[in-house]
């Protein structure tokens, strides 16, 4: 027995020739020692694994199945399980590999085995990694972390190092990087060297993933440096990869290439055959040099050797697309771009979980980038729209059942702007140059704008007095504020006269700013609403789709003034108010209110709220940065979840959301702000009003009384949005001040 608890120990750090020896005396004969004759044979067989006796190994690992299933010794059972699934998955037998561990798991499960079934857990999330199905990988590791939990400390670890992997390939960085962060502390800490220069790696990676450059450097440098004094040549050839991609970015050619050489003559003596990554970078190096023939050589080998990494194929089409665009070749540039979109798009709409659908283009809308360029110095200008548009809302148009590239033919947009009597704004923020698109009725203009680095302080600054110093624009000008309508609205003037209908979809920090706030020139001081009536559209090709679905019988569900126990988030006093002014307004007898403790997440979904025109919600929201689908309206014994809300279908024609921050607090590539309002478009509401920041109770019953009455008069969400809007400026007193009325906005699909 003590001999076996030896070779394990020594397997544990790859001392496999010593375990041979260690086991080379037989066991004693006997009924009572046939369970540990049979994890001697698994011990025997991990050891001839590690020392490449391929075949030999799996006879012995066959026999020990054998022994442990004839000796009925379930615990052996399942780690042999594990074994062959481990050494299958290193072998690409995928199926075998899935048999082996699903057959271990169970085991596990039934023995109440922590340890083995969250390590077998792991390596069935790994099969999921190797096969770049991160979304699937990651339901496992998550999982095995909660099984493992930080009791079982090293295997906590490599799960959720794993589980990090796995949202840095699928964009969402930030949060990588605060659990490789843990992961680096920890292996600092127990000197687990082996776990230390994959995490420092993995940091280093995802900062270059991110744009990064600066902070990449020494994480990858330090791997390096572990994984070579280790003499891990295959880890240490990843980062010396790593490194030479970003040299690349940085544009410094001869490290780039120095540092590629050496990882591929890493993997080379590690016997490691996938080199598509180093070709990738040998490409790029060759373009970068000028190098043309060359670099397109390397990209198209690449091309025509058949893998399934789809980030593979997207980057060589992009560097091809680049090429073409050096050798001023519009046409071929633009091929190249939009092969390179469908194979992103195709891929992110076939990730399983929304969560992980919503961070994927962080990392890739350079390609909707380069594409737009492209198409706007060839003066290709509705296209360019197109493509712009495209790279919007693509989740929230699956909702509604249209294909991943939503690419409108150029003349559907006039005909939008004809059919909604809008004028329609695409806004695109770069980091050299930003764009807008004007559509009218009858034509489509395009204005460029300057970079996203000079607007987005001016949007901070302005947000910044209105929201935290209550400032008034039309009394004291605020600079920034005069600068921001000077560069986003002036340009476009002359198409919208005063009293036109816009439809706007913005980008970047533009979520973030109300424009209706925005202050005019001129002597007679106003703001940009007093003109304007302004709806919000997450792209303007979901404008385009019809409803699904007809609206619903005219009913009201309300929620609102729930119980609390919690001192941080007190009984609103205004609340009362609120529901009787918007109950009234709304009349009718089918209405369904649930407030004090009728107001309960079970109570919403037992109302059937597919079955009302209006949803209502008086209530306290938390608003959840890290994963914004976590985000909570406060109700009486508990919380409803935003993705509690988008699996619950609507008919509503609007969802008024009267809490605090209810758009939310990021911004998704492509998606725009993530919060109730975006849960409550996906669940089919064809308009949703929700706040931007912390709203003033008072002053939101004042509006929703006003916004409710206007609706009872027939106005649509929008028109009686902005007249509710317009008495509270033309008030005396605080209310005129942007604080009070702009931070609701409408987000429309079916204006």
């Amino acid at each position: 027995m003590f001999r076996l608890l030896r070779a394990e120990i020594l397997l544990n750090s790859t001392r496999a020739e010593e375990v041979v020896a260690q086991l080379d005396e037989p066991m004693p004969s006997g009924a009572q020692f046939a369970p540990l004759a049979a994890r001697k044979l698994m011990l025997e067989g991990q050891a001839d694994s590690i020392l490449g006796h391929a075949e030999k190994s799996a006879a012995l690992l066959a026999e020990a199945h054998r022994a442990a299933e004839a000796s009925n010794a379930g615990e052996v059972l399942l780690d042999i399980e594990n074994i062959q699934g481990a050494r299958a998955l290193r072998s690409n037998r995928y199926d075998d590999a899935e048999r082996f561990l699903r057959s271990a798991l169970q085991r596990a499960r039934a023995l109440r085995a922590p340890y083995p079934e969250a390590s077998v857990l792991v390596n069935l999330g790994m099969i999921r990694f190797t096969r770049h199905r991160y979304d699937e990988a990651a339901g496992f590791f998550e999982e095995a972390s909660r099984r493992a939990g930080p009791q079982l400390q090293v295997l906590y670890s490599v799960a959720q190092s794993n589980l990090a992997t796995c949202y840095s390939s699928l964009g969402d960085y930030d949060r990588a990087i605060r659990i490789y962060a843990m992961s680096v502390a920890q292996y600092e800490r127990s000197g687990a060297k082996f776990y230390l220069q994959r995490s420092l790696g993995q940091t280093g990676h995802t900062y270059l993933l991110k744009g990064d450059l600066k902070s990449a450097v020494p994480f990858l440098q330090k791997a390096l440096s572990i994984a070579s004094e280790m003499r891990n040549t295959a880890d240490a050839a990843s980062w010396a990869g790593n490194l030479s991609a970003v040299y690349s970015e940085l544009g410094d050619w001869r490290n780039a290439a120095s540092l590629n050489e050496e990882a591929i003559r890493l993997r080379t003596t590690a016997g490691v055959n996938t080199l598509f990554y180093n070709q990738l970078n040998s490409a790029r190096i060759a373009s970068g040099r000028g190098e043309v023939a060359e670099a397109v050589r390397l990209y198209s080998e690449i091309l025509a050797d058949p893998r399934d990494d789809p980030s593979v194929i997207w980057e060589a089409h992009e560097g091809l697309g680049d090429i073409a665009v050096r050798q001023h070749q519009p046409a071929e540039a633009a091929r190249q771009f939009e092969t390179a979109l469908n194979v992103v798009e195709k891929t992110r709409s076939e990730l399983l979980r929304t969560e992980f659908k919503l961070p994927f283009l962080t990392r890739l809308m350079r390609f909707y980038e380069q594409y737009v360029d492209t198409l706007l110095e060839q003066q290709q200008i509705e296209p360019a729209l197109a493509v712009a548009d495209s790279s919007r809302a693509q989740v929230l148009a699956e909702r509604y059942e249209a294909a991943p590239a939503r690419r409108l033919a150029p003349d559907a947009f006039q005909a939008l702007a004809r059919q909604t009597n809008s004028v329609l704004l695409c806004y695109w923020l770069g980091a050299k140059r930003s764009h807008v698109w004007v559509v009218t009725g009858r034509e489509i203009h395009y204005v460029e704008l300057p970079p996203e680095g000079q607007i987005e302080p001016l949007v901070r600054e302005y947000q910044d007095a209105i929201e935290q110093r209550l400032a008034d624009p039309l009394r004291k000008r605020i600079p920034a504020g005069d600068r921001l309508y000077e560069m986003l609205i002036t340009p476009l003037r002359t198409w919208i006269p005063p009293g036109s209908r816009v439809i706007l979809t913005p980008d970047g920090v533009l979520h973030g700013l109300n424009f209706e706030s925005l202050p005019l020139p001129g002597e007679t001081p106003r703001f940009l609403i007093q003109d304007v009536t302004l709806a919000l559209a997450p792209s303007l090709a979901l404008l385009a789709g019809k409803p699904r679905h007809p609206v619903a019988a005219h009913r009201l569900l309300l929620l609102g003034d729930p119980l609390s126990n919690d001192p941080g988030f007190p009984r609103l006093p205004q609340a009362e108010q609120e529901i009787a002014g918007v109950t009234r307004r709304f009349g009718g007898a089918a209405n369904v209110v649930l407030r004090r403790e009728g107001a309960t997440p079970d109570a919403w979904s037992k109302a059937a709220p597919g079955g009302f025109s209006a949803i209502h919600f008086t209530a306290h929201a938390v608003a959840n940065r890290e994963s914004p689908l976590d985000s909570a309206v406060l109700l009486s014994g508990g919380k409803l979840y935003a993705r509690d809300v988008m699996e619950v279908p609507l008919t509503a024609d609007l969802v008024t959301f009267s809490a605090c921050r209810g758009v939310g607090l990021r911004t998704y590539s492509g998606e725009g702000l993530v919060g109730f309002a975006w849960a409550f478009l996906h669940a089919g509401a064809h308009n949703v009003i929700a706040g931007l920041w912390d709203v003033n109770d008072q002053s939101t019953a004042t509006l929703m009384d006003a916004l409710y009455g206007e609706l009872a008069a027939g106005k649509r969400p929008a028109d009686a949005l902005r007249a509710a809007k317009l008495a509270m400026i033309a008030s005396p007193g605080n209310l005129h001040k942007p604080y009070y009325w702009a931070p609701f906005q409408l987000y429309t699909v079916a204006p």
